[in-house]
């Protein structure tokens, strides 16, 4: 079992990568072909899209892997249980769509008044619609341990997107819009797709929409799971681009996709573990498991991040990208920020396993009032670095909170040794980082710094257990 686990972590983790590498693979050819204002543009409608996806799912997709289980003896009944989340899933959304067809003049003159928004409405519910149906695909390849699935579906998906968002943007010239229009077309093979492959899954006989009330008890919360992080990190895109403009927030949109490369990790992982973690939580070595998976994991994004910030500099001016290097003033805050809201999506599966998910939203919107509170209080103020610091505040608090109470539920123990290590590696790389230039030789005493604390995990730091060393070796050699 757990070298199964590992191999769907490799196949989850490039798959979900695919998935959100786009935007990092199209990043120089953005940088390139739009100007900051129109990444602007582009970071405003996508915001509003991503808030729509997240509406349009109904949490049903971590209710789907949930609920897997205890209708795995019985197929018949999961059929019916799909079949009905499929057909309210359907129905729901053409009726928000023509609601959000209805309000969409008021909602993107109050968010974007500088642009023509009826050039851009329509591609963008439309992307939301198409964007929803592919992602129980995704569910049901997890639940059911087909990793090599899941990949080969975002390999595709991953083609297909560069693809069209290339033909819009670099061939046909549209700019922001063809970046908008890119992710429409897109989606639309994905959307015929995902109805093919539920043939397996779909029948109209036994429906039974009881299923329906435990589903949407289950998935709601987890909605507003999801609406609350989209707001934790896109409402301040909104305060960005009304306090400060388009172009701070072309630069704050960049920063962010270069530390979202640490949260796809993350969710990476997380996809692996939540349905393995379903299967194991009542063996007895579960909760330990647990807590040392936390703090290797805590570490190896420390890793990532650090090598993101000493070289995302020299690759930036590489790629061309000079106008954007003053990010390097307030990025290492967002990827510190990236740590924590990584570790959230690892350590809240406790409280899902409980299935009580309304304390999920209620920690995420205390997050959420008083993070943006602080963001609108200090923006002017601090500008882009202090919203990047309270981001690391808020993450980090919501971590803390959402661990507690899952603790209340299901109980792990994240080893102490292995959280000081994590906090002095991440303290002593980012302060040198920060203190230093980007000399050659500055980058080459980065570097060096990276590599001893690498090597120090393994041979003079306290991190890992004799235990663990003898585990790590031993699937060394097998490889």
């Amino acid at each position: 079992m757990e070298n199964k686990f590992s191999k769907n972590v490799s196949l989850y983790t490039i798959g979900q990568f695919l998935s959100q590498a786009l935007s990092f693979v199209l990043l120089p050819i953005y940088i390139n072909q739009l100007s900051v204002d129109e990444y602007g543009v582009v970071a405003v409608f996508m915001a509003v899209g991503t808030f729509l996806n997240a509406l349009m799912q109904y949490g049903f997709s971590p209710t789907l892997m949930r609920y897997y289980f205890d209708f795995k003896e019985n197929p018949k009944m999961f059929k019916s249980f799909f079949s009905s989340l499929l057909l309210f899933l359907f129905g729901g959304n053409i009726i928000i769509l023509f609601l959000i067809y209805i309000v969409h003049n008021f909602v993107y003159k109050f968010t974007l008044s500088s642009a023509d928004v009826s050039t851009y409405i329509y591609y963008v519910i439309g992307y939301s619609f198409f964007f929803t149906f592919p992602l129980l695909n995704l569910s049901l390849f997890r639940v059911e341990g087909k990793a090599k699935k899941y990949f080969i579906f975002n390999l595709v998906q991953f083609f297909i997107s560069f693809g069209v968002i290339y033909y819009f943007v670099v061939i046909q010239k549209d700019g922001a819009l063809g970046k908008i229009k890119g992710e429409f077309w897109a989606r639309l093979p994905l959307f015929l797709v995902s109805f093919y492959l539920y043939r397996n899954y779909f029948t109209l006989k036994g429906l039974d929409f009881s299923y329906l009330k435990r589903a949407l008890n289950f998935g709601i919360p987890l909605m507003f799971q999801s609406l609350l992080w989209w707001s934790l990190y896109r409402l301040d895109y909104f305060l960005i681009e009304k306090e400060l403009g388009s172009t701070s927030l072309g630069l704050y949109n960049v920063a962010f996709q270069i530390s979202f490369v640490v949260i796809t990790l993350g969710i990476s992982y997380s996809l692996a573990w939540t349905p393995h973690f379903f299967s194991i939580a009542k063996e007895k070595t579960t909760p330990k498991f647990y807590g040392n998976l936390m703090g290797n994991y805590f570490m190896f994004l420390t890793i990532v991040s650090i090598g993101i910030y000493f070289l995302g500099y020299h690759v930036l001016e590489i790629i061309g990208g000079e106008k954007y290097l003053e990010i390097f003033e307030f990025l290492p805050w967002l990827l510190i920020g990236a740590i924590f809201q990584s570790g959230y999506y690892l350590i809240h599966q406790t409280i899902q396993y409980s299935k009580k998910t309304w304390s999920i939203p209620a920690i995420l919107g205390i997050g959420i009032f008083v993070g943006f509170g602080l963001e609108y209080m200090f923006i002017n103020k601090l500008e882009l670095l202090g919203i990047s610091i309270i981001k690391v505040i808020t993450f980090s608090a919501i971590f803390v909170l959402t661990y507690l109470k899952g603790q209340s539920y299901y109980k792990i123990k994240i080893p102490r040794n292995k959280i000081i290590v994590a906090l002095i590696i991440l303290i002593v790389n980012f302060s040198i980082g920060y203190i230093l230039d980007y000399n050659v030789t500055s980058f080459i005493i980065k570097l060096f710094t990276l590599i001893i604390s690498i090597l120090g995990l393994w041979f003079f730091l306290p991190f890992f257990s004799e235990e663990e060393k003898r585990m790590i070796l031993k699937k060394l050699k097998r490889t």
